[in-house]
C-alpha cells in the first residue's frame, strides 16, 4: 500500500473514529441501574423511585360495654327474668370495612441515575421533576401538571351521649329498726309492765335493696297504667306524653340494676397491607378479637381475610424480571411500570365487606422507555407513562 492510500485510509478510519465518538457522546447522556450501584459524591447523579400502592383498610366496629347490674343475682327469683347481663365484659364486631389507596416509594424498585462525565454541559441540560418522596414525575421539558389523585373518604362516627350507670343505686343504705323493751315494775305485790319503744338504724343488706327497688318498679308500673288508662279523667295534652316518657325512664333506670347495662359506641380501627407479586389468593392481614378489637395476624381471634386476584392486564406485556431488577442497567432510558389492575375483597368468618378493583402497580411489570429525543411524563401513583412527546 503507497503513501497515499495509507493516508486515506488512515484519514477515513479516524473520521469514523470521531463519529462514534459524536453520537457515543450524544446519545450516552445518562445510565439507570438499580440504587445498589450508585455511589453518589464520586458520581454525578440522582436517585428516583417507582411507586407502590399500600391498601388502607379501616374497620366499623360496634364495641359493646356490658356491665352486670348489683342485683343481678335477685333478678330471676324477684322479677322471673333469666335474659341478664351476669358478668362484665366488652366485645366487638365489624360493622363495615372501607379500603382506600395509599401511594408511597417502592423500597424494592430505587434506581440511581448516573450522568456521563464526558457529556457536553448543553447536552446536560435535561430537566428533571420529582416528587418530594422521590418518585420521579417528568423528564424533558415538557412537563405535565398533574392533580392529586389520592382517594379520601370522609367518616363521621356519631355516638350517644355518656349514659351514667345505675343512678339510683345510690339510695339511702339506712333503715329504722325500732325494738320494743318491756321494763316490768313491782310495786309490792303488782308487777306493773311498761312496754319503751328503742329506735337504731342499721345498714340494708343486698336483698333488702333489691327488694325495694323491685317494689318500686312495680309502683312505677301501675302509675302509668293509671296515666294512660285515663284514671285521672283529665286533659293534659302533650303533658301526658312527656310524663309516661319520665316514667318509662324511670322504670328502665330501675330495671338495670337487676338486668345491668349495655352501651353500644362506634370505633374506627385501621390496617395498612403492601400487596406483593408473591402473595396473591387469600391473605390474613389481622384478626378480630372479641375483647380487643382489631389485632395482628399472629394474635388469637378470628381471621380477616384480603383477597386479591389480578385481572391479567399485563401479563403479556414483556418487562424486566424481578429477580434480574438489581442487575439491569439501561443507557438512556428511564425504568417505568405498567400497574395491573385487580380485584380486592375483605371478607370475615365467611361474610364478604367490601370488593374494590383498584390498579397495583407492583403487581405489573417494570419495563424501559428510551429517552432518546423524547419527554416523559410519569404517573406519580402508578408509575405509568402518561404523555410522551417524540422530538
Amino acid at each position: 500500500m503507497n503513501n497515499l492510500h495509507l493516508k486515506s485510509y488512515t484519514k477515513f478510519v479516524l473520521i469514523g473514529f470521531l463519529m462514534i465518538l459524536t453520537l457515543s457522546k450524544g446519545f450516552s447522556q445518562f445510565t439507570v441501574s438499580h440504587a445498589k450501584h450508585g455511589i453518589p459524591g464520586q458520581h454525578e447523579g440522582f436517585f428516583y423511585a417507582l411507586p407502590q400502592t399500600v391498601l388502607k383498610v379501616d374497620f366499623i366496629l360496634e364495641k359493646t360495654i356490658s356491665t352486670q347490674g348489683p342485683y343481678s343475682q335477685y333478678a330471676e327469683r324477684m322479677l322471673g327474668v333469666k335474659d341478664f347481663v351476669n358478668s362484665n365484659a366488652t366485645s366487638f364486631r365489624i360493622l363495615d370495612v372501607i379500603v382506600t389507596q395509599l401511594t408511597e416509594p417502592d423500597p424494592e424498585a430505587v434506581f440511581y441515575v448516573r450522568f456521563d462525565e464526558r457529556t457536553s454541559k448543553d447536552e446536560l441540560k435535561i430537566p428533571f421533576i420529582l416528587q418530594d418522596d422521590g418518585i420521579l414525575l417528568a423528564a424533558g421539558n415538557e412537563t405535565l401538571l398533574q392533580a392529586s389523585k389520592t382517594s379520601l373518604v370522609e367518616k363521621t362516627l356519631v355516638n350517644s351521649p355518656e349514659k351514667k350507670n345505675f343512678k339510683y343505686y345510690a339510695e339511702r343504705n339506712l333503715f329504722q329498726r325500732i325494738d320494743t323493751i318491756v321494763r316490768k315494775i313491782t310495786i309490792d305485790t303488782t308487777v306493773i309492765k311498761l312496754p319503751v319503744l328503742h329506735p337504731t338504724w342499721e345498714d340494708r343488706n343486698p336483698e333488702q335493696k333489691a327488694r325495694a327497688a323491685a317494689d318500686y318498679i312495680q309502683t312505677v308500673r301501675e302509675a302509668r297504667y293509671l296515666l294512660v288508662s285515663g284514671y285521672q279523667e283529665i286533659n293534659y295534652g302533650n303533658s301526658l306524653i312527656y310524663m309516661d316518657h319520665q316514667l318509662k325512664q324511670l322504670e328502665e333506670a330501675y330495671l338495670s340494676l337487676f338486668l345491668g347495662l349495655q352501651e353500644k359506641t362506634l370505633e374506627e380501627q385501621t390496617v395498612y397491607y403492601t400487596p406483593s407479586r408473591l402473595a396473591t389468593g387469600n391473605i390474613t392481614i389481622a384478626r378480630l378479637s372479641k375483647e380487643l378489637g382489631i389485632v395482628n395476624s399472629n394474635s388469637k381471634g378470628e381471621a380477616i381475610q384480603l383477597s386479591i386476584e389480578p385481572a391479567g392486564i399485563t401479563q403479556n406485556i414483556p418487562g424486566v424480571g424481578q429477580e434480574s431488577l438489581e442487575s439491569v442497567t439501561v443507557i438512556n432510558s428511564f425504568l417505568y411500570r405498567s400497574p395491573e389492575i385487580a380485584q380486592i375483597e375483605v371478607s370475615y368468618n365467611g361474610k364478604t365487606y367490601t370488593i374494590e378493583r383498584l390498579k397495583i402497580p407492583q403487581l405489573g411489570v417494570i419495563s424501559v422507555a428510551p429517552f432518546n429525543k423524547t419527554r416523559l411524563n410519569f404517573d406519580a401513583e402508578t408509575g405509568q407513562i402518561i404523555k410522551l412527546i417524540r422530538e
